[in-house]
């Protein structure tokens, strides 16, 4: 062999990064924030130390997500939440939803969700001309709305707007365990784990929390904390960085 031929040059089989995620955080961070704000004025925080937006929620993720897309960059999908580089952001410190609704029964006992629930229904029947529940809906904006009794925000459906129909979101399968999910990241049951939690009746978040479990189990849509962070993905190459 020539001397070529037996140098290391680095020539292994990497594993390839598929995407490059980034909370909101960094130069563009505060105009973002603003932006947001502009549609939801609660449950959203921006530090200005460390150049962060906090606060996560089905409606923030949703704004935040259509805000992006035209930069080729999206919110974070449920798939996305089981990438390990998007794992580690959240391990044991934050929680993150998805721009999602998982929609089980026509009655919530959560009163603000009712009203959307009326509104939501015949959105889905115009888009797939039935309603077979449970259902994850994806591919939707909010604007602000005049409702008092609901939560404020009316939901805009995208072009993108889709109904996925699986009974794996049913709430009988509350604590069910995995270690795998499929291509639309929904669990593939089994020992594992972690747990999906999910609720019996009406809306609720979908949502990673810093113990790794995914989290179908609670009604409260526009509810937020300063743990909570929107987590943004570009594709591999892309300009924006992953970030803290």
């Amino acid at each position: 062999m020539t001397d070529e031929e037996t140098a290391i040059n680095g020539d292994f089989n990497w594993k390839t990064q598929e995407v490059v995620p980034s909370f909101v955080y960094g130069k563009d961070a505060e105009l973002f924030y603003n932006e947001i704000r502009k549609t939801i004025v609660n449950g959203v925080w921006y530090d200005n130390d460390s150049k962060t937006m906090r606060g996560s929620n089905t409606f923030l993720a949703a704004r935040a997500d259509s805000i992006i897309r035209p930069l080729g960059i999206r919110a974070a999908t449920l798939a996305d939440l089981s990438r390990p580089e998007i794992i580690e952001m959240i391990r044991g410190e934050h929680y993150s939803d998805i721009p999602a609704i998982v929609f089980r029964t026509m009655k919530d006992r959560y009163e603000p969700n009712n009203l959307l629930i009326k509104k939501l229904a015949p959105q889905i029947e115009e888009k797939i001309g039935r309603l077979e529940l449970p259902v994850l809906v994806t591919g939707f904006d909010v604007a602000p709305s005049e409702d008092k009794e609901g939560h404020g925000l009316n939901i805009i459906p995208r072009e993108d707007f889709a109904v996925l129909h699986d009974e794996r979101l049913a709430g009988k399968y509350n604590g069910e365990t995995f270690l795998e999910t499929d291509e639309m990241g929904l669990p593939k049951f089994g020992k594992g784990n972690r747990t999906w939690y999910a609720r019996k009746e009406g809306l609720s978040r979908l949502y990673l929390i810093r113990d790794l479990n995914l989290y179908s189990d609670y009604e409260a849509l526009a509810y937020s904390n300063e743990l909570g962070r929107v987590v943004l993905v570009a594709r591999e190459g892309a300009m924006h960085k992953s970030s803290k």
